[in-house]
């Protein structure tokens, strides 16, 4: 006997229903992570000195605060919303405006040897995602792209959570890595990466170099190009930091940026191979404001390529009309960039007298808001595990390091500073952390 709905009874029990269905790439990005929870703990308790004086002094993250007051100055002085701001503007790839800026300062401060022209950029919403849009273009889903170690944090997200090209770490073994026998170490990895079956489709350097703060020379850019050349493998320059130099009385002789598009070429590698990165976070002490470029002047098909999907990425009118009004005001750069190098130049001064006060050893540096230190003296043993401990001791006295480990640092105990902070922040921070290693009483 057939049942109408009416007669059917509903069971006892039901199932659990199943859970929401997610993609396999995204479940790769959901994996647990210990030193993620760290980060995680420590972002919303974050030291302000109004609004939270007795919160976690920030020591970790790349921001250089040190001419933020100047610059909200200078935006909030020359910004007016327009209902023209309100639209699309002129597409993804940038107002033709700002690129024409960008052109003059690029080829001001990056000197390049070919001068680039304004169709040479694409915009994007920061240098992150110029790096994972270039990554989407230059190679598929599971292709590496090498980097040397210890290599900035942040790649591993660039990289690997939307276009799925793995971060494949360079071991240097005591080679400097922004030396010329680094590229040597490249091709070693290159060659054992590809035996086991990941195939390599770009170099990545930062020049200057994250977390080191040293730039790459021309005898150390030159290898590069040439092993790119060999494999026929783009390299890409990450150069955010261009800018970001100041005097160091750790060096004889300051050595000077040199961008990778400032060299000739053509006597190394095909040139559209060689692409560039470039943002306004670092120079400008502006990470929130979310605008950057590549930077590609000899192909014209990646720079096609690299507009073809940043409809996904691409800046807001508002972003691009605060870093036009910068390069625009030229007399205000003139001043801002030696104020900013004065300013960084004292603090790392500072930072690195407290730190040789304490016998600690760090990492010379005349680039980027952060100094590399070494605690490893102050680990209970020579592994990970302890080094997440000291971090965590540091953080339950209110003062947050970036910890080596997430930079892939071939040595346990390595912490990354950033002393472009505030002086009254810094001391606060350098306070408590000389507190805590005081309290473990290593020799």
């Amino acid at each position: 006997m057939s049942q109408t709905m009416g007669d059917i009874q509903p069971q006892e029990t039901f199932c659990q229903p199943p859970e929401p269905i997610l993609s396999d790439r995204v479940k790769d990005n959901l994996q647990p992570s210990k030193l993620g929870d760290l980060r995680a703990y420590c972002y919303y308790k974050q030291y302000d000195p109004k609004t939270k004086p007795d919160g976690i002094v920030a020591l970790a993250i790349a921001e250089n605060k040190l001419m933020r007051d100047e610059i909200t100055k200078h935006i909030n002085d020359n910004f007016q919303i327009t209902p023209w701001h309100l639209t699309y503007g002129e597409g993804p790839v940038g107002t033709a405006a700002l690129r024409k800026e960008l052109t003059s300062y690029v080829n001001d401060a990056f000197k390049p040897y070919i001068p680039v022209k304004d169709d040479h950029f694409c915009m994007c919403n920061g240098a992150g995602n110029a790096v994972h849009n270039l990554a989407f273009c230059v190679g598929e889903p599971g292709d590496g792209i090498l980097l040397s170690k210890p290599l900035y944090t942040g790649f591993f997200s660039d990289l690997e959570a939307g276009a799925k090209i793995k971060v494949v770490q360079v071991p240097m073994g005591g080679v400097d890595p922004v030396s010329p026998r680094a590229a040597d170490k490249f091709e070693e990895a290159l060659l054992e990466s590809e035996r086991a079956g990941t195939r390599i489709r770009a170099i990545l350097i930062p020049n200057p170099h994250n977390p080191l703060g040293r730039p790459y020379d021309e005898k150390a850019l030159i290898p590069f190009l040439r092993l790119c050349s060999k494999y026929n493998i783009h390299l890409i320059s990450d150069e955010v930091y261009a800018q970001s130099w100041f005097p160091s009385d750790d060096f004889q002789e300051l050595p000077p940026f040199k961008s990778i598009l400032s060299l000739d070429l053509k006597e190394h590698i095909n040139p559209a191979l060689v692409h560039v990165i470039y943002a306004m976070s670092k120079d400008f002490c502006a990470n929130g404001i979310r605008i950057g470029c590549l930077i590609s002047p000899f192909n014209p098909d990646m720079i096609s390529a690299f507009k073809s999907i940043t409809g996904f990425t691409r800046p807001s009118q508002l972003a691009e009309e605060v870093w036009l009004n910068l390069l625009k005001d030229k007399r205000y750069l003139e001043s801002y960039f030696p104020e900013l190098r004065e300013r960084m130049a004292d603090s790392y001064a500072y930072t690195t007298r407290r730190l040789r006060e304490y016998d600690i050893p760090y990492s010379a540096a005349s680039f980027s808001p952060c100094v590399w230190i070494d605690l490893s003296r102050y680990l209970d043993d020579d592994s990970e595990e302890a080094e997440l401990a000291l971090a965590w001791r540091l953080v339950k006295a209110k003062v947050w390091l970036a910890m080596g480990a997430i930079f892939g640092s071939e040595k346990h105990g390595n912490y990354r500073i950033t002393f472009a902070t505030p002086r009254q922040e810094l001391a606060l921070g350098l306070d408590r952390m000389f507190e805590v290693l005081d309290g473990i009483r290593k020799p």
